[in-house]
């Protein structure tokens, strides 16, 4: 689905995650985006599970790598280096010499990778060969990062063009009436709908007014208590 297949759907409601329905047709879309965006979550879901996997796998990958690095029957560089023995009896050797291509792996792997998001089988394999001669174990580190990056690649192809991409919020509905409707009335409270012409009348005309009083012309005033009673007196 892309933004041209829309037909009510705007790309600031799709950036607002936000849609007023006022007519059946644009409700309909907005069922079939919001299915289809649960759609796209679930492939991206796919894709997020396998850049995780592979970072974690590397970093346990390099942790283990490095640790038994050191000895002639697992690296290359450590017998170069004049070592000889097997992991935890080697003797000889040269630490920095060993293990100086492991930086390099690790700020390729994260620009290229991780930062600049190029999913390509062929490059992840190709900085993963600087590994090799670090620890033969590092070629599973390699075949397993260039199985994620071909699954990863394949789900992003499927996704980068569709609409919503690359997070798919679903857009959250809303009902209200258009301003139309609202300024013919329909924004009028119910208390004023509800209004009594008696509680009016009571409102404008009270019967204790004539036994006020007034303290002031255009003042404040107030009933005494001798006024009080002479008007129950009167009404008896």
């Amino acid at each position: 689905m892309t933004i041209q297949d829309l037909k009510y759907i705007t790309p600031l409601d799709i950036q607002a995650a936000h849609l007023n329905v006022t007519s059946s047709e644009m409700y309909a879309e907005a069922k079939d985006f919001n299915k289809h965006m649960y759609a796209m979550q679930k492939k991206r879901w796919r894709f997020l599970r396998d850049y995780w996997v592979m970072a974690v796998f590397n970093v346990i990958m390099l942790a283990l790598g490095v640790l038994t690095a050191m000895s002639s029957y697992t690296s290359l560089l450590f017998s170069v280096s004049g070592g000889r023995g097997p992991v935890g009896l080697a003797t000889g050797g040269n630490m920095w010499v060993t293990l100086f291509p492991v930086p390099i792996y690790i700020i390729l792997f994260v620009w290229l990778i991780m930062l600049r998001k190029i999913y390509d089988s062929r490059l992840v394999l190709l900085i993963s060969v600087i590994l090799f001669p670090v620890n033969y174990a590092f070629i599973m580190l390699a075949i397993m990062n260039v199985i994620l990056i071909g699954a990863m690649n394949k789900v992003d192809n499927e996704i980068k063009d569709e609409v919503g991409y690359p997070h798919f919020v679903e857009l959250t509905l809303s009902y209200i009436r258009d301003e139309e409707n609202a300024e013919d009335g329909g924004m009028e409270s119910y208390s004023e709908d509800e209004r009594s012409d008696d509680l009016e009348s009571e409102r404008r005309e009270n019967p204790f007014d004539k036994y006020r009083t007034h303290w002031a012309d255009g003042e404040g005033s107030m009933l005494a208590d001798n006024d009080i009673s002479a008007a129950i007196t009167e009404k008896d």
